[in-house]
């Protein structure tokens, strides 16, 4: 239909669009010509561009032959009376009242081309998730099945595929139990169809472990999880077939590492612990938690603050911390007290590290050196009692004679001399001096000397009871109160109960004169059963001996009370002798506490 417009806007030229395009197909518009008075018209513009006819006069478009349509879009009501007049016979006109309807067309044509292009790039959107999703699906390492209702295969990924020597297309329509008859899995396989049946019936995802026969032992890890439809119905299940052999193995090795690991700890006669990046204990070996009356669990989750006297905490912050700020192990001498005794223990602290390298915590290794300690001291003690037994030993030989003559030839002047000669009273003191200097003599060849011991097995409750009967003749002990506490629970011992009964009188004695000869002693009997010893132990309430000099009292000739200071040198000697040793400590209250300490007898000693 040839078609003249009246009118260059946009209108105009939407309409030109439109006619050129095949959206207007039961409608074809043949434009011959384009009118406007605007040269630069948008309507003109694209008329040019596409070759169509353009001119500013309405009269001379009007003259065109054929002319069977006039589309005016002017809006000019002048223009549309003259129309009315110059339009040639039998050809049509619309003027911009119905032009509308070319709007609503070009409206519906971008609409459908936006349609168009929304659902070609959903396609190409749907197509490319389609394949991202196929691939993904057969990338998977796991074996993956997507079966319907009724256990049929509809669709299976490549490692499915290549698992059961099958294709999707021989595969589908078949059950898992068909295809995995010759594989691995094929007796497994029969375990498929009561779970599938429980997921139908439940909605919820199902798993169990298959293991494989040996000697190809294998375990698999499957899996079947409902698939729901828009109405939130079962509409197929995914079953997936995961190998977890080497996982198994692995964690095998890992509770074999761990339980190995605990096994160490546990067996350790050293204290072992594990604290994290916090502070806070980790793990806590029995024979550690035990020193501190607790069990490991005990001390999981807190810190030392918490489980210890602020004493010690004190003490392990300012190790740990030394630790963690140096990130190099240290050894340390600490003291803890255990049983109401301090013990000595050597104690290495290092760092633990994480993966990436970065601090995760402190491992304390901590061992009992206080019978080291005392080994040593002993062994210092003994050479210095040697070295001064053989002097003594020496001297009291060279002086006893020339003592015994002075004392010959006092006593013979004394008897010369008639009673009231002021002479005898000097010659009494001769004597009495010359009989000291005897004992003196004496006491060094009983430090000296080495007697053989007499061993039987016999209980530390005898000898004290023996002892205490000897105490009370003595008038030093007349106003002192004894105290005994005898351990019920005590295995006998291999000593010589003679030499061990003057070790306690000796104690005895020298606790009365610190105390003057009024004031308490109390006399107890224990066993150490964690160190297999049995022990007698001597308290008084006197001034006890001071911190300073408790290192110096077991050597010979130190004394404070201006004796020839042998007493406690010869007991340290007989205690040291039947394998044991003496402690000396300061009560809270004052006074001094002796405790001698011998090993208990084993079945097999005399």
């Amino acid at each position: 239909m040839k078609t003249v417009i009246i009118g260059g806007g946009k209108g105009g030229k939407a309409i030109i669009e439109l006619a050129a395009g095949p959206f207007l197909r039961e409608l074809t518009l043949d434009i011959v010509c384009v009118v406007d008075i605007d040269p630069q018209a948008p309507a003109l513009l694209l008329a040019r561009e596409m070759g169509l006819q353009t001119c500013a006069d309405m009269i001379e478009a009007l003259a065109l032959p054929g002319i069977e349509l006039i589309i005016e879009l002017t809006g000019d009501d002048q223009v549309i009376e003259q129309l009315y007049k110059l339009h040639p016979p039998g050809c049509r006109l619309i003027d911009h009242t119905f032009a509308h309807i070319f709007w609503d067309l070009v409206n519906a044509q971008k609409d459908r081309d936006r349609r168009l292009k929304e659902i070609t790039e959903l396609e190409k959107k749907v197509e490319l998730e389609r394949r991202l999703l196929r691939s993904t699906f057969d990338t998977l390492p796991e074996l993956v099945v997507v079966l319907d209702n009724d256990q049929r295969i509809r669709r299976i990924n490549a490692s499915f595929s290549r698992f059961i020597g099958l294709g999707l297309r021989t595969a589908r329509g078949k059950t898992c139990t068909e295809v995995l008859t010759r594989t691995e899995l094929a007796d497994l396989s029969r375990e498929l169809p009561p779970l599938f049946d429980a997921v139908l019936d439940t909605g919820r995802p199902r798993s169990l472990t298959w293991q494989t026969a040996e000697p190809e032992e294998a375990y698999w890890e499957v899996s079947l999880t409902p698939i729901l439809n828009e109405e939130l119905e079962i509409d197929g299940i995914v079953g997936t077939w995961h190998r977890i052999t080497e996982k198994i193995i692995l964690h095998r090795k890992i509770e074999s590492a761990e339980a190995r690991f605990k096994s160490f700890i546990d067996s350790a006669h050293d204290w072992i612990s594990i604290k994290d990046s916090e502070g806070r204990y980790v793990i806590v070996n029995p024979i550690c938690a035990e020193a501190f009356g607790r069990k490991p669990e005990d001390f999981i989750g807190k810190t030392p603050k918490e489980m210890l006297d602020p004493e010690q905490y004190t003490m392990i912050r300012k190790h740990d911390d030394q630790v963690r700020h140096d990130n190099f192990h240290h050894t340390y001498d600490e003291i803890f007290v255990i049983d109401g005794r301090e013990r000595h223990y050597q104690t290495v602290r290092f760092p633990l590290t994480d993966y990436t390298g970065g601090f995760s915590g402190i491992c304390t290794i901590a061992r009992d050196v206080t019978a080291e300690i005392d080994l040593r001291d002993q062994l210092v003690q003994s050479t210095k009692l040697a070295a001064v037994g053989k002097l003594a030993a020496g001297v009291a030989h060279e002086i006893n004679n020339p003592l015994t003559g002075v004392l010959a030839f006092a006593e013979d002047i004394k008897e010369e001399l008639p009673e009231g000669d002021p002479m005898r009273d000097d010659i009494r003191v001769i004597i009495r001096e010359t009989m000291r200097c005897r004992s003196i003599v004496r006491n060094l060849l009983d430090f000296a000397r080495h007697d053989k011991l007499n061993l039987k097995k016999v209980g530390a409750n005898q000898i004290v009871e023996q002892s205490l009967s000897l105490v009370h003749r003595l008038p030093q002990f007349r106003n002192v109160t004894i105290h005994q506490t005898l351990s019920d629970k005590i295995p006998l011992m291999v000593c010589d109960q003679q030499q061990v009964q003057q070790v306690i009188l000796n104690l005895m004695m020298n606790a009365a004169e610190a105390m003057q000869g009024n004031g308490i002693i109390s006399l107890n009997t224990a066993y150490d059963r964690q160190h297999n010893r049995c022990e007698i132990t001597i308290e008084d309430d006197g001034p006890g001996v001071p911190e300073k000099l408790i290192e110096q009292v077991f050597e010979p000739f130190f004394s404070t009370k201006g004796t020839n200071g042998l007493g406690l040198a010869v007991s340290w000697g007989i205690i040291e002798r039947h394998r044991g040793v003496i402690e000396i400590k300061t009560a809270e209250g004052g006074g001094a506490i002796f405790r001698i300490l011998i090993p208990a007898a084993d079945d097999e000693e005399i």
